[in-house]
């Protein structure tokens, strides 16, 4: 193996245009996000997806759950650190009474957020009316979800 001339930063620069204009894909480079902030991202995002799995542990009792998808700027990147994290409940059966179905699980939410420090809004929905979204009462919802949705646990493989 041959070893390359080594260059000194200093001599580099000093061949250098500075009047020479700046290329675009330079530029795009430079205005993107701080390597950091990427990191932060990806922290974020693995204590989302650990808090929705220890919120899916405490339903696993009578919600028959079929789905946990996070939607929502979370879902979307665009959060701040204050965001909550939006979590649709896929649910086995009939429809059932979405309030009552959603207090039950805003306590839950709330153990997890004693526990982790995240906020979880948990948005219960039927397989039926997930199947079906125009028969929802707002399906714009539903679409929202299916197309900026992450899967975070699913029954079925």
């Amino acid at each position: 193996m041959t070893t390359g001339k080594r260059y000194a930063l200093k001599d580099l620069v000093k061949q250098c245009d500075p009047s020479a204009p700046t290329p675009d894909d330079v530029k795009a480079w430079e205005q993107m996000p701080d390597v950091g902030l990427e990191q932060t991202v990806m922290e974020d995002q693995i204590d989302i997806r650990d808090a929705v799995l220890r919120f899916r542990e405490r339903l696993t009792d009578g919600f028959g759950l079929t789905r946990l998808i996070l939607f929502g700027s979370r879902a979307r990147g665009d959060y701040h650190a204050e965001s909550d994290a939006d979590v649709a409940v896929i649910l086995s059966g009939k429809p059932g009474d979405f309030v009552e179905t959603k207090l039950a699980m805003a306590d839950h939410a709330f153990d997890v957020l004693l526990e982790t420090g995240v906020r979880i809004q948990a948005f219960p929905i039927w397989e039926s009316q997930w199947q079906h979204p125009e028969q929802y009462s707002h399906p714009a919802i539903l679409g929202e979800i299916a197309r900026d949705g992450l899967v975070i646990w699913s029954a079925s493989p």
